[in-house]
């Protein structure tokens, strides 16, 4: 199944190529181009977090995995809930879990749900969104977040987990979830600046990270040991621009297709036209939701915000990433994704009026 997937985007990545050649008469090259254009942007944000969390990982086994030794629960959770999966979430898990379904787990399920939604959409809409519509914003991302655990429980079945380690294993994502929940509700002026404050963290490890990794690449000197070498994390960026190129084409046929299936679903959900698009571009990225955020309805802006928490990126920048590093579970991420997602719209839908 999971070939199926990756054979359909190199499809329509073709399809692109061949339009890019005949000079993009069936609009689809755009797709190719801004997928390739990426590359910069990708790497500027990946490959410094990426270099180091080979020593990001040492010091987790060091001081974090001894406190795991007679537990269940995954040493990674901490981690992957916290950072996302295309931004260390993943390598970090790799590093410090004990077995390939813990990787999995945590460093794909989670980290592509949770932690992207702390580590990357959260501070993102924050800096984006006008400030009278960060409570709208706080109650989507609430029915995402509070409709989370459903879907990492599914995913925990789907790898076959034992049904006492995946209760265990998602009990600290509840827990975290409703600190995250009780702060939106209480302080939210402090959780925004928390969430800020923790993305400018990882900001500045990459750029650090990024630095170092430059200082090695042009003098030589390696200024801290382990870092990732330089050819890896930048086989991961082109191999992640490469398939986002063919998915942005996806996304753009999708569309024309299903042009009159999308507008239905706007009339279904009662949502403007606005919100409709944004909800179908998340699938790629999130980015489109809230750079358009005053163009969405209430309703829209609720349930495309509760959506961004476990179903965005799903056919973006992370399945790019998850079939660069484990192509094996990219089946189960998209499936997973879809129905916390899915999840995610129906409770944003019953709490809010047409």
């Amino acid at each position: 199944m999971e070939k199926i997937v990756v054979y359909i985007v190199g499809i329509f990545f073709v399809l692109g190529i061949f339009d890019y050649i005949i000079g993009g008469k069936l609009n689809l090259s755009r797709g190719i181009e801004s997928g390739i254009k990426s590359m910069g942007s990708l790497a500027l944000s990946m490959i410094g977090i990426l270099s180091i969390t080979p020593i990001l990982s040492d010091v987790l086994i060091k001081y974090v995995i001894p406190l795991f030794n007679d537990s269940i629960i995954t040493p990674s959770i901490l981690s992957s809930s916290i950072i996302a999966v295309d931004m260390g979430g993943y390598k970090i898990a790799e590093a410090i879990a004990r077995n390939k379904i813990e990787v999995y787990f945590s460093g794909i399920l989670i980290s592509s749900m949770l932690g992207c939604t702390i580590s990357f959409t959260l501070p993102l809409a924050l800096g984006i969104i006008n400030k009278k519509n960060i409570d709208i914003l706080c109650k989507g991302i609430l029915c995402g977040i509070v409709t989370l655990p459903i879907g990492l429980f599914l995913g925990g079945v789907l790898l076959k987990m034992p049904l006492v380690v995946i209760t265990k294993n998602i009990f600290p994502i509840i827990l975290i979830s409703f600190l995250i929940i009780i702060g939106l509700n209480k302080i939210p002026g402090r959780m925004i600046k928390y969430f800020k404050g923790l993305a400018k963290f990882i900001f500045i490890m990459g750029i650090i990270g990024l630095g170092l990794q430059g200082i090695k690449s042009i003098t030589g000197i390696e200024v801290v040991e382990n870092l990732l070498p330089l050819e890896e994390s930048i086989s991961i960026v082109g191999k992640i621009a490469i398939f986002l190129s063919g998915a942005n084409v996806m996304i753009e046929v999708i569309k024309r297709l299903f042009k009159n299936t999308i507008k239905k679903l706007g009339d279904i959900m009662a949502i403007n036209s606005h919100s409709v698009t944004a909800l179908i571009g998340s699938l790629a990225s999130a980015v489109i939701v809230f750079t358009d955020f005053d163009k969405l309805d209430n309703r829209g802006k609720v349930i495309c915000s509760a959506f961004s928490v476990g179903g965005a990126y799903v056919f973006g920048g992370q399945l790019a990433y998850v079939v660069t590093e484990a192509k094996e579970i990219a089946f189960i991420y998209i499936v997973v994704k879809l129905i916390s997602g899915l999840l995610a719209i129906l409770l944003a839908l019953k709490i809010t009026k047409r």
